[in-house]
């Protein structure tokens, strides 16, 4: 080897050597840091619920009057006049009119059915259906007042449901709730003791409401006086999912 190769070797390797030392000592002044996933895989996710059963306090009966013309004013005045009546009857028994809502309003053309294909259908009349809805607060007057908007004209009875006001809704709701935060306290507590960790507390909750009214449909416009209607009983569920931080 000359002694100018000789020399452009030695200097090669100090700069690699030099090179080396540099990285070291970055290496060795730069922080250290924790993965963000490290820390948020801490965490117990558990799903609590708490279902509370109850008397229904409110009913909501669905009633309407279908009427006939050979006109559109024949049926729209006999349905007005019928409708009067049945919204009179139903306040005589004590409904007050902030109680009593009008849902709907249709008025169709009725059409012929010739036997011959040849003949186009033409309007022989009209129908009109009023339908309302009427709240009631007293559910032992249910049947009575049923009969007394049938007896009144109304040849429609869409259906009743049981339901709960809602005051009583929210007071249940918040009751099924505290069951299924206790719930699922216990799942994350029980959980963290068969882990060997302790709970810290919760980091995010979810809450989700299930409350299904009892309906019933279609009654027979033909129904005895006083008919008996039984509200049963109504069910609210709070299903709450609830992450836990433990250490």
């Amino acid at each position: 080897m000359s002694e100018i190769s000789g020399r452009r070797f030695y200097y090669l390797v100090a700069l690699a050597i030099i090179g080396i030392v540099l990285v070291s000592a970055l290496a060795l002044t730069r922080p250290l840091t924790i993965s963000s996933s490290n820390s948020s895989s801490k965490t117990i996710q558990v799903t609590g619920t708490g279902t509370l059963s109850a008397t229904p306090d409110q009913a909501v009966m669905y009633l309407a009057v279908e009427t006939q013309g050979s006109t559109a004013t024949a049926a729209t005045t006999a349905n007005a006049a019928t409708m009067t009546k049945v919204i009179s009857a139903l306040i005589a028994v004590g409904i007050s009119n902030e109680s009593i809502q009008t849902t709907a309003y249709t008025l169709n053309p009725l059409y012929s059915s010739p036997t011959n294909q040849s003949v186009a259908p033409s309007i022989v009349g009209y129908d009109a259906v009023n339908s309302i809805q009427v709240t009631l607060s007293n559910l032992e007057s249910v049947g009575q007042v049923l009969d007394q908007a049938i007896s009144a004209g109304a040849n429609q009875v869409q259906g009743i449901t049981f339901t709960l006001s809602n005051t009583a809704q929210a007071a249940l709701q918040k009751q099924a709730l505290q069951i299924a935060m206790q719930d699922a306290y216990n799942q994350a507590k029980a959980t963290a003791a068969a882990l060997g960790v302790t709970i810290v507390g919760p980091v995010s909750v979810s809450p989700s409401y299930v409350f299904q009214p009892v309906s019933y449909n279609r009654y027979s416009a033909l129904a005895a006086s006083t008919t008996p209607v039984q509200p049963g009983t109504l069910q609210v569920t709070v299903t709450v999912q609830v992450t836990y931080q433990f250490s």
